[in-house]
């Protein structure tokens, strides 16, 4: 039995958004969380490659095929070809991005499947902006965030945040010795 579930993630996106100049290789599949790709390939829409996920530490080879812009509003289609035939379909509703999900098995709220598609959603949402902002952030992703695999992801995500704590600590002794001392 296939479920399906269709959800609005609020992103607008232009009528004319394109998404296949945005997920060259294997970039889609590295934006899942939890995933380490190895032995990637690709010949046309059709992909193969290792998966070790970083929760269960379990390696398993996942194929199936990345769609761009196949019409009736879809942006980009994903086809897995494990267990569960998942599919993903991103679209552009009246100028909103919706995702459709197709698997055998119900998918909840803790689901990696979910995390991933709101990974996709955020990387689709820094080149649908074009601020200042979007601009570093898709520098940083490409050249430095999506080149890790996730356990580096976490080592610079922890480092980031002990050097923001250590930058708020620096304030604030700063502060305190210049209302107190002086």
């Amino acid at each position: 039995m296939i479920l399906s579930e269709k959800i609005d993630l609020g992103l607008g996106l232009p009528r004319d958004f394109e998404a296949g100049a945005l997920f060259p290789g294997d970039r889609l599949l590295r934006l899942h969380p939890n995933w380490f790709i190895q032995d990637f390939q690709r010949t046309g829409k059709h992909f193969s490659a290792k998966i070790k996920d970083y929760a269960t530490e379990e390696t398993t080879p996942l194929s199936g095929m990345f769609r761009f812009n196949s019409g009736n509003e879809a942006l980009l289609e994903i086809s897995l070809a494990d267990e569960n035939e998942t599919s993903i379909t991103f679209s552009n509703l009246d100028g909103t991005l919706h995702v459709q999900i197709r698997s055998q098995q119900e998918i909840e709220g803790t689901d990696p499947l979910l995390l991933w598609v709101k990974a996709i959603r955020e990387y689709v949402r820094i080149y649908a902006k074009k601020t200042p902002a979007t601009l570093f952030f898709r520098l940083l992703m490409n050249r430095m965030v999506l080149q890790m695999n996730p356990s580096q992801r976490k080592i610079c995500l922890m480092i980031a945040r002990l050097t923001v704590v250590e930058i708020f600590i620096i304030i604030l002794i700063v502060v305190g010795y210049v209302i107190f001392v002086l």
